[in-house]
């Protein structure tokens, strides 16, 4: 099967992505995905959604104790990375796709979506990811974030706006600016987010939700 040119593309960057991403933000992207990670019960089934290279994965599995982790990427590259960075623990279900890859028996406790809501249009993320994601995630289950603000000064626009040029050319996501991933969230949780914290002068966001039982 001929992999997506959204796979192709993060599979060309995935040696260099971390050192990449370290170049531009620093430590505030992984400062960001590790921020709430204390708010996960000891012994959860946790969903990493765009999981990338596997730092926050050999974070989880270490900080978090979970007794099993769904993690999923398009990129088999990134796969590949994270299976190695994790000496292949046998508590982790690697899965290479998109959303489609969650199943109707899929139940997690937490699931977490690290920088990946940013490369979807707000109709997609309305419309597709996230209803699937919270339908997967348990009743009183949590959902951490961490992505980009919307830009507040020249600097901050001028970052976003090379970074949606580079990812669109190179791995062809279909977003072309920031949607309002938090309103969405909130929007389909029904419930304002727990706590959220903030790094790189606002530009990027750590915040979680929790899903009410019905």
């Amino acid at each position: 099967m001929d992999k997506s040119p959204t796979a192709s593309g993060f599979d060309l960057i995935a040696p260099i992505y971390d050192p990449l991403s370290r170049l531009v933000f620093g430590n505030a992207l992984r400062k960001a995905q590790a921020h709430w990670l204390d708010q996960i019960p000891k012994n959860a089934a946790i969903l990493v959604f765009g999981g990338g290279s596997g730092w926050l994965l050999a974070r989880v599995l270490s900080g978090c104790a979970p007794r099993k982790v769904i993690y999923i990427d398009v990129a088999p590259a990134m796969i590949a990375l994270s299976r190695e960075k994790v000496n292949n623990d046998s508590r982790v279900e690697f899965r290479i796709g998109t959303e489609t890859s969650i199943t109707a028996d899929d139940r997690v406790d937490a699931v977490l979506t690290p920088f990946i809501l940013d490369l979807f249009t707000e109709d997609e993320l309305k419309n597709r990811l996230l209803p699937i994601l919270y339908k997967s995630l348990n009743d009183n289950g949590l959902w951490l974030c961490a992505d980009f603000a919307q830009p507040k000064t020249e600097w901050q626009r001028a970052i976003m706006w090379c970074q949606y040029r580079f990812f669109r050319i190179l791995s062809h996501i279909s977003a072309d600016r920031l949607p309002n991933w938090q309103l969405l969230v909130t929007n389909l949780v029904l419930a304002e987010p727990q706590q959220a914290a903030s790094f790189f002068g606002g530009l990027v966001v750590s915040t979680y939700w929790r899903k009410s039982a019905d």
